[in-house]
């Protein structure tokens, strides 16, 4: 199976991704009501996208990074860590980083084609109280654009929207993790790569001393509903769940537990649901056409979902209220 898909961008080569884990003690994000992935009342609805991004419907398979420019000076050595991008210049005389290095272009090669990214802008989440995530406005042209410059990310309205970085690449096709530091992926906002990474589940980081890379996996299987953890999604773009997790920080918290109407959908590990509540996102789709997971029986039959016992394996829980479509004043948004 090839690795580079239209739904993620893996860029070899000079790439070198550091993990970088902030203070034990960070400073904890506030919980965050979601839709599917998204803040209320947020532009992006997107639920089903694990990655939106697209080299203009091109096919990305062996890309490679060939170099590098700043407006006359040349790039090597470029690093990632976080979401923070590092290049020393070629003679080895100084670094540049961050926010220093808008309006820099790099050379890529795909399929023994020349493609260029440039970073047309560079700027901190304002919502990340901890400052370690970037949105990049990156453009990118080649000779499947007729080199024309476009945004290399697009909302699911089609606007362009802005991308961040992150460490390994994830199967298009099962939405698994694939554990490679030296490739990069640019997480496009408004699909679930990036909205986990907006909640706080920041891949790279830890919280008291516990990684928090499985916890963002699973928190792109909950966004997705992908309940059997086989890539295939089971929700309606748009979809209010309320995330909580066990961390001893918590980086989200239950708000909805004395709401009327919400109740738990599922426990969330990296490959999927490990257990099912008596509410789930399927219920909207009741007579519509649509596919049974075919994990579903299995997960129901487990019992206490949503208590985040020890040894189950559940990272993430959520709640979900059932009647959000003809009656959303019941659910208290």
């Amino acid at each position: 199976m090839a690795l580079a898909r239209d739904l993620w961008l893996a860029i070899l080569g000079t790439f070198v991704a550091h993990g970088v884990a902030p203070d034990a003690t960070g400073v904890v994000a506030p919980h965050k009501w979601v839709e599917n992935g998204s803040v209320l009342n947020s532009a992006s609805l997107n639920g089903r996208n694990l990655n939106g991004m697209r080299m203009n419907g091109a096919p990305l398979n062996g890309i490679r990074l060939s170099g590098g420019r700043l407006g006359g000076l040349v790039l090597d050595g470029l690093e990632l860590a976080g979401t923070r991008f590092k290049a020393r210049l070629f003679d080895g005389s100084r670094t540049i980083e961050g926010q220093a290095l808008i309006g820099s272009q790099l050379e890529l090669e795909i399929d023994g084609q020349p493609w260029q990214l440039r970073f047309d802008d560079i700027r901190a989440d304002p919502s990340d109280l901890s400052g370690e995530v970037l949105f990049y406005e990156i453009a990118v042209r080649g000779p499947g654009s007729g080199w024309e410059w476009t945004s290399l990310c697009h909302d699911s309205t089609g606007a362009p929207t802005q991308a961040i970085p992150l460490a390994n690449a994830w199967d298009a096709e099962t939405g698994a993790r694939i554990d490679a530091p030296e490739l990069v992926t640019f997480a496009c906002r408004g699909a679930a790569l990036a909205k986990c990474v907006e909640w706080g589940y920041h891949p790279w980081a830890t919280v008291d001393g516990v990684s928090l890379a499985e916890h963002h996996q699973a928190c792109t299987r909950m966004a997705r509903a992908d309940y059997c953890g086989d890539g295939r999604s089971h929700t309606v773009d748009g979809t209010p769940i309320d995330v909580f997790d066990p961390l001893t920080s918590a980086i989200q918290q239950a708000s909805t537990l004395e709401t009327p109407g919400w109740a738990v959908e599922a426990e969330w590990g990296p490959d999927g649901a490990v257990c099912l509540g008596e509410q789930l996102r399927l219920s909207m789709l009741a007579g519509a056409e649509h596919e049974v997971p075919q994990c579903l029986a299995a997960l129901l039959a487990a019992g206490d979902c949503g208590d985040l016992a020890a040894g189950r394996g559940g990272l993430l829980a959520n709640r979900y209220c059932s009647r959000w479509q003809d009656d959303p004043q019941a659910c208290g948004l």
